[in-house]
């Protein structure tokens, strides 16, 4: 699979991941990590894990979830 933000630019580079948002594959260049809370059921609330997640998204799913 190759990157498809690199193949709009008319470049082949493989892709090494993919946007959890879309699905597009991401060559290590467009690949944005962002961290996510994992929550899990905890008593009568939820409880957050002291770690976050790794999550990687494109360009385009990044600039939209800082989009007011």
């Amino acid at each position: 699979m190759n990157c498809f933000d690199c193949q709009a630019l008319d470049t082949a580079t493989a892709a090494v991941a993919i946007c959890r948002s879309c699905g597009a594959g991401l060559c290590d260049r467009h690949a944005h990590p962002h961290p996510q809370a994992l929550h899990r059921a905890a008593g009568m609330g939820t409880a957050t894990r002291r770690h976050a997640a790794r999550r990687l998204l494109c360009e385009t799913c990044a600039v939209a979830e800082r989009s007011d």
